[in-house]
């Protein structure tokens, strides 16, 4: 991106600084990449995320199976979720070294919001919907935060009773953009990208939990192309269709 070269040269001055701050100030050598793991350092935003995910999966194992929810003649979407975020070539290579620095957190999660459909045939919904996914490191010497949104045309067919219920499919495709926020003692930077497209996938499972509220649990790959770089995630989210 215009905007990357600056971007690159915090990241790496940040990453020396916090290598420093560790105790490493004499010949600072970057440790070994790490080869596993989707997340890597968890702070306080992802426990809390992962205890309302556990929070609402053990509830809808209280739920009685035999609720059904009404057809309604539009719906909201929203969602919250993990992610595993991927760039192009260096920038990826440069933010997992940094997360595995001591006193650096790294919190990846997903978001759906102003999601909004109609039906179009039985089971089968069509709208419009702003999803996303966002890299927030915390490092000793400042935090550091990468987003990455898609405004989408949207689909979702189901294969239940109705819609909201069972296995669905959802495609979405739009213009995709992505924003930059750095504010470490290396300096504040902030950078908002060109358009470019993306899309959206994903599999997952409806579960109707009233007359009118559904809950989607679902797996999703996205990929945007912007300015010539290549943005990828992979989320699991759990939302809301009302």
């Amino acid at each position: 991106m215009k905007s990357r070269d600056h971007l690159f040269l915090v990241l790496t001055a940040t990453f020396t600084l916090s290598s420093c701050s560790s105790g490493g100030s004499d010949g600072i050598t970057p440790p070994s990449l790490p080869t596993s793991g989707i997340l890597g350092s968890i702070n306080i935003a992802e426990v809390m995320m992962k205890k309302y995910i556990k929070v609402i999966l053990a509830l809808l194992l209280l739920l009685p199976l035999s609720i059904n929810a009404e057809e309604e003649s539009w719906y909201t979407y929203w969602s919250i979720g993990l992610s595993d975020n991927s760039y192009t070539g260096e920038l990826d290579s440069l933010l997992d070294t940094l997360e595995s620095q001591p006193g650096v957190d790294r919190f990846e999660g997903a978001i759906d919001i102003l999601g909004f459909y109609w039906p179009m045939q039985p089971k089968t919904i069509l709208g419009f919907v702003v999803s996303g996914s966002f890299d927030a490191i915390s490092t000793p010497v400042g935090d550091i935060q990468i987003n990455q949104y898609l405004y989408a045309a949207s689909a979702m067919h189901f294969f239940g009773k109705e819609t909201g219920d069972g296995i669905f499919l959802r495609g979405d495709f739009g213009i995709a953009k992505a924003s930059f926020d750095a504010d470490t003692t290396v300096g504040s930077f902030e950078a908002t990208s060109d358009s470019g497209t993306g899309y959206l996938l994903g599999i997952g499972y409806g579960i109707p939990v009233s007359d009118e509220s559904r809950v989607l649990l679902s797996i999703n790959i996205s990929n945007k192309s912007i300015e010539d770089e290549d943005i990828s995630a992979v989320s699991f989210n759990v939302g809301g269709l009302w």
